[in-house]
């Protein structure tokens, strides 16, 4: 897939579905898409290395692809209105539709249902999707790449929607436990990474829940 088409046209429907893109919600949407493709083809869309990474799937390969297509002048990324927090927003310079980089309709219709369903949810629960309720995600390991062939084995839902978490009520409890102790301490219990470790810290997930309570403040 030619990322110079698709992640444009991503940020081209999320922004005509009401929404507005963050690098963090960028990403996951992404890797939503890859999920999805990968059901049906046994191969992602992006061709990212996705690997789990603190707060979930990551790939090294992602800010530099930013700065490739932001360098070619098709996208642009700025930070939010707020100085104190440090938010960078994503949006295509020139409007790219889906129907353009997926020649098949079907497969269009599968990315906008998914792109429609987070295009305006808050990136907290995005992430609390992609980190409790997707199969790559359930059993993998910190720092370790991502099965994608575990979602073989789960039957797609006729409309994209939220599915239940397969682990049990406690477990799922003490992971959000985990979850939220990860994001206040930041790197601080953390080891060190063997891969190019990405520009995030604690503070910017600080910062993504504050500004998904005040949506007012994102840039038009």
């Amino acid at each position: 897939m030619n990322l110079a088409l698709l992640i444009p046209a991503v940020l081209t429907y999320v922004r005509a579905q009401g929404g507005y893109a963050t690098k963090t919600k960028l990403l996951k949407l992404l890797y939503l898409l890859d999920i999805e493709v990968f059901r049906k083809g046994q191969a992602t869309l992006t061709g990212f290395n996705w690997i789990f990474y603190k707060y979930g799937p990551w790939t090294s390969a992602y800010e530099e692809t930013l700065e490739q297509l932001e360098e070619s002048g098709l996208i642009e990324r700025r930070a939010g209105n707020k100085p104190d927090l440090d938010t960078v927003f994503v949006d295509a310079v020139e409007p790219i539709q889906l129907s353009d980089v997926f020649p098949a309709v079907l497969e269009e219709m599968r990315a906008r249902r998914i792109i429609e369903f987070w295009a305006d949810r808050p990136t907290g629960e995005l992430l609390d999707y992609v980190y409790f309720h997707t199969a790559p995600m359930r059993e993998a390991r910190r720092g370790e790449a991502l099965d994608f062939s575990t979602v073989l084995t789960e039957e797609a839902a006729p409309e994209y929607k939220r599915t239940r978490s397969s682990i049990g009520n406690d477990e799922r409890k003490r992971k959000q436990k985990e979850f939220r102790k990860l994001i206040e301490e930041g790197r601080k219990n953390q080891p060190e990474p063997l891969f190019v470790d990405p520009r995030y810290d604690a503070d910017f997930w600080r910062a993504v829940e504050t500004l998904d309570r005040t949506p007012t403040d994102a840039p038009r």
